[in-house]
């Protein structure tokens, strides 16, 4: 709407001004935040600007005016003025009066400047161009720079295109260049970066003219095992896009890198400042105290004193992680000695065992020398009643005043050689006294190989060793991951999900040292609870061969309170575990048993022998074989089995591999006396036995035959026994007369050639075959030899019956069958056939028209030119926007004319028209409410109420906004001016007595005058009345939401 009213305003400047400022800018980023008024002694407005874009540069402004004191209002939406990326400016001045006004950075929601303009001669107009020499359309002629006028060739690409990295913390910072190109065009305003180890991108929306650009890449502790590659694409103002850059980022660790200090962490490439190298000043020494709490960490606290208090733990410090671990705590104490004090809140002191737990604690105090100075353990300490206690002290005990070993600092001259028996490890300086070797051997005197003259006990020097590490949830170590460091040795060792445990070789030695790290590192999402909960899954284990563990955390159920894993911890984020590796000896136990390796008894891994050598006797020792020998004590194979069984080579059962009688030999045979085959010799019955047949005896002979033919009078068969009779019965031995004789013949009474007579057929019999014996009949039977009746006529004719002239009484094919021929066959049609013999119905009428597909009015359905093809198409509607009267062939897209408002901001915009009508338009404002519906801008006081007050147009039309509206509409005076983009409102301005403030916001309100003096003051004042006070200027002061807006008021 400000546009609208500078519209109007500007044909009222007047060309005999005598004076002339100019008006620039230099934006930041948000152009869009900026507006301004100038204001005359009159308080109504010169000139008003605030239309410009984001990210435009910069802005111009002549303006000729009369020399006067203006006001000059600079305003800023979001209250932060010209800051970002970069601080802007604004400047106006003339030739005669320099600078006027300037400001630059953060000048907050606004500010209020008086400018008193001199008269000075208007310069012949400026020319506006574009100075920049880059640009296409540089103009060498211009005196004022006009940046939004510049326009440059397209970007022609990044140029040396590349990442550095550095590390600030625990975390890799990445520096994305690229070279600088002074073309806007070039300037990246878009970059998308991400790792592709996350499915998320992140797109950054920028103004970036220096080639640099920078992001994170991982945060916390970056392990060495860490391992992630990231990309970034970069888009310029013209839409050109980088090649896409990876780069995997080096680790960055924080720890200790001095070598010779106590906590040096070997994996750490970037030093944190916590070495610990101190040593103890004058009249100070250092002492080392280790705790080792039970089962209840919770109730235990303690201090030590020495001078005061020097360092103290609460009840509560420790919690259930920290059941049987140790806490090692290094001091610097008075020469003069220190106490420690412990307290326990339950009264059980560290005594966990006796109080459902399973383990107690202990405190001991070493000095530097690593001798104990005092131990809880010990039972010395004292309670509060002074008597001796130990771990079990109750609620709190006191070590008494101890005086630790002062350490001397100088060195010490002595044997540093460990070779020799004179070394000692606190030599410092060798003097020259190493002068006896130690003699290496095994000095165990209970051992085979024992050395009586060895002084030094002989070790392997190195074995193999085995890692197990664990994960009790298979989700993987995550960036966590063990380290292992021996000498100039390091070994990193990490688990990837989906695995329980792990196991890896490591050959270690046995004059150094080994010592574990263990680094606890969140990744680039991760929140410290979720790496505590992923390192209590953790825990490892190193073993020696002979399975004795050297070094070990989480599987130990003592070690954290059954969680079997390791702790979590605080940072620096890594645990130290330190030992000595120990190999075995060289010591060969001594093995009793006999050396005879002839023996019995001989022992390959004795080493001694012990008289118990037994001689060897071969022979078969199992008391079971058949051969056994109970003097053998080896046997030497030749054992055979006993096989019990029939031993006579007669019986049934003999078994040849028998070597001892059963007694159980069994004689087959028949042991039925009544039959033939008897045998009295039989002890089993064998189921052959023999009877003689019915009728005869054992001999075979019948027992009764009358006619001693051989044939037993029970089986005599009756019957005729002369072969050359027709009833000849072979079975019969007896002829009893009933012989007949053969007559030959057919004997068929089915066949043509019957005989009656015959009883002994012959083959002759012929079969009757009936059937048409005619021979010129369709039928005639040749085989025929009775004639049935059943002759049929020859009948010729088409027998095919898929064929037009098919006869169906035709029984012989006379070969002039005709095929069917479809078609039109009546001669008046279009398609008629000739030659067809079967109508198909196809027949198609004559149908005139054009038949050119070429042709625009080409017709699919005609069959028959008629010369009306037609090949000029177009509108043929004379009335129609398009009327072409060339054409002969109407093609549907004739345009009915549509005169109306053209102008797509127009309320009553018609897509539809084609003709523009301007004095159609209509615009609407896009309100809710308002007088009259639509509500159009050409109503000016409607328009200016919207503008005054955007309440009325983006809520509601009230009764505040109708005020207004009749205060336009009824011609009062219209300088109400609007104060507050959200909507507040003071009307009129200037006034001779009450103003009126309108809004819907809470607000607390000020009115004073021009010397501070607070008039009236009040939250929500909607009406102020200076009808009392004199003419002159007055400051309105409105505070919302702890933001302040100043409006001048003029009284009359």
């Amino acid at each position: 709407m400000k546009r609208f009213l500078t519209i109007l305003l500007l044909p009222l400047v007047l060309i005999s001004q005598d004076s002339w400022v100019e008006v620039e800018f230099q934006f930041d980023n948000y152009a869009s935040e900026v507006s301004w008024s100038l204001y005359n002694a009159e308080d109504t407005i010169s000139f008003e600007e605030g239309y410009y874009e984001n990210q435009q540069p910069s802005a111009y402004h002549f303006l000729e005016l009369d020399s006067a004191t203006y006001t000059f209002e600079l305003m800023d939406s979001y209250g932060d003025g010209l800051t970002w990326p970069e601080d802007g400016y604004c400047l106006i001045s003339n030739a005669c009066q320099d600078t006027l006004f300037y400001v630059s950075g953060d000048y907050g929601l606004g500010l209020i400047e008086s400018l008193t303009i001199a008269p000075c001669a208007p310069p012949d107009p400026p020319v506006i161009g574009c100075m920049n020499e880059s640009a296409l359309n540089y103009n060498p002629d211009a005196d004022v720079n006009d940046l939004a006028l510049c326009e440059y060739p397209p970007c022609s690409g990044f140029g040396n295109l590349y990442v550095e990295q550095t590390c600030q913390g625990g975390s890799a910072l990445l520096y994305y260049n690229w070279d600088v190109s002074e073309n806007p065009n070039c300037v990246v305003n878009q970059i998308t970066y991400g790792s592709t180890n996350n499915t998320n991108a992140y797109t950054f929306n920028v103004n970036i003219p220096n080639g640099t650009w920078g992001a994170f890449a991982g945060n916390g502790q970056m392990p060495p095992n860490w391992e992630e590659e990231f990309y970034f694409v970069a888009v310029t103002a013209d839409s050109t896009v980088s090649d896409t850059l990876f780069y995997t980022p080096d680790y960055c660790t924080q720890g200790c890198t001095d070598e010779s200090a106590l906590n040096y962490n070997p994996w750490a490439n970037i030093d944190d400042g916590s070495c610990d190298v101190a040593t103890c000043g004058d009249g100070y020494t250092s002492i080392t105290v280790d705790i080792t709490l039970d089962n209840w960490p919770g109730e235990t606290g303690w201090s030590i004193v020495s001078g005061g208090v020097i360092d103290e733990h609460a009840s509560g410090d420790y919690n259930y992680q920290d059941i049987g671990q140790t806490f090692s705590y290094s001091y610097c104490v008075m020469e003069a000695g220190f106490e420690f004090i412990i307290s326990d809140t339950f009264g059980d002191g560290l005594a966990g065992s006796t109080s459902g737990g399973s383990m107690d604690g202990d405190v001991v105090i070493r000095g530097c020398d690593g001798d104990t100075i005092t131990q809880l353990s010990n039972g010395d300490w004292l309670n509060a009643s002074q008597d001796s206690v130990g771990v079990g002290f109750g609620d709190v005990a006191y070590s008494g005043w101890q005086t630790s070993t002062i350490c001397e600092t100088e060195d010490l001259s002595g044997c540093t050689n460990p070779l020799y028996q004179e070394f000692a490890p606190w030599y410092t300086v060798d003097d020259g006294t190493c002068l006896t070797e130690h003699l290496f051997g095994c000095i165990d005197p209970t051992a085979f190989n024992y050395d009586t003259l060895a002084t030094q006990m002989e070790i392997y020097s190195n074995c193999n060793y085995e890692l197990w590490i664990g994960d009790a949830g298979a989700d993987g170590w995550g960036n966590s991951f063990l380290g292992v460091i021996q000498g100039d040795n390091q070994w990193s060792f990490t688990m990837g999900p989906g695995q329980y445990e792990q196991t890896f070789p490591i050959w270690l030695e046995t004059d150094k040292p080994v010592k574990i790290f263990y680094f606890e590192v969140g990744g680039m999402q991760t929140p410290p609870d979720e790496v505590a909960f992923q390192t209590l899954h953790n825990s490892f284990k190193l073993t020696n061969s002979n399975g004795n563990i050297l070094l070990h955390e989480g599987w130990n159920p003592f070690a954290d309170n059954g969680q079997g894993a390791l702790q979590p911890f605080e940072p620096p984020f890594f645990q130290t575990y330190e030992a000595l590796p120990f190999c075995g000896t060289l010591c060969a136990p001594t093995i009793e048993g006999c050396l005879d390796s002839a023996a019995l008894n001989y022992d390959e891994t004795a080493n001694t022998d012990n008289g118990s050598c037994i001689a060897i006797v071969e022979g078969c020792t199992n008391d079971l074989a058949f051969n056994y020998d109970e003097s053998a004590n080896v046997d030497d194979s030749s054992c055979v089995a006993v096989v019990v069984g029939c031993m006579d080579e007669i019986a049934w059962n003999y078994n040849e591999s028998a070597n001892t009688d059963g007694g159980d030999c069994i004689y087959l045979g028949c042991t039925d006396v009544d039959a033939c085959n008897y045998d009295s010799n039989a002890n089993a019955d064998s189921g052959g036995c023999t009877y003689p047949d019915d009728y005869y005896d054992c001999s075979d002979i019948c027992l009764n035959d009358t006619d001693a033919d051989g044939v037993c009078d029970e089986e005599e068969i009756l019957g005729c026994t002369t072969i050359a009779s027709i009833n000849y019965n072979p079975e019969a031995t007896d002829d009893d007369g009933s012989c007949v004789a053969i007559m030959y013949g057919c004997t068929n009474e089915e066949a043509l050639n019957y005989d009656s007579t015959a009883n002994t057929d012959n083959g002759s019999c012929i079969e009757i075959v009936e059937g048409c014996m005619e021979e010129n009949a369709f039928n005639y039977n040749s085989d025929a030899n009775v004639d049935d009746g059943s002759c049929v006529d020859v009948v010729l004719g088409c027998m095919d019956s898929t064929m037009f002239n098919y006869d169906s009484t035709a029984n012989t094919d006379n070969g002039n069958c005709i095929p069917f021929i479809y078609g039109c066959m009546d001669d008046t049609m279009f398609n008629y056939n000739a030659l067809a013999n079967t109508e198909n119905g196809t027949c198609v009428e004559f149908l005139y028209g054009c038949t050119d597909s070429e042709a625009l009015n080409y017709d699919p359905l005609a069959n028959t030119l008629d010369n009306s093809c037609c090949y000029i198409g177009g509108c043929m509607d004379s009335t129609a926007l398009n009327y072409n009267e060339l054409a002969c062939y109407d093609d549907g897209g004739c345009i009915t004319i549509v005169e109306d408002c053209m102008d797509n901001t127009a309320y009553n915009y018609n897509p539809l028209a084609n003709v523009s009508n301007p004095d159609a338009c209509l615009y609407d404002a896009g309100c809710y409410g308002g007088p009259g519906n639509p509500y159009w801008l050409n109503d000016g006081c409607y328009a200016w109420v919207i503008d005054a007050d955007s309440y009325c147009c983006n809520n509601n039309w009230d009764n505040s906004c109708q005020d207004l509206y009749n205060y336009c509409a009824f011609g009062w005076p219209i300088s109400i001016d609007e104060l507050d983009a959200l909507g507040v409102v003071v009307h009129p301005n200037p006034t001779t007595g009450v103003i009126e403030i309108s809004t819907r916001l809470n607000t607390f309100i000020k009115m004073i005058d021009m010397k501070g003096g607070i008039i009236t003051s009040g939250e929500n004042i909607s009406e102020i009345n200076l009808s009392s006070k004199p003419p002159g200027m007055y400051n309105l002061i409105v505070e919302i939401n702890g933001k302040q807006y100043i409006k001048k008021i003029i009284k009359q």
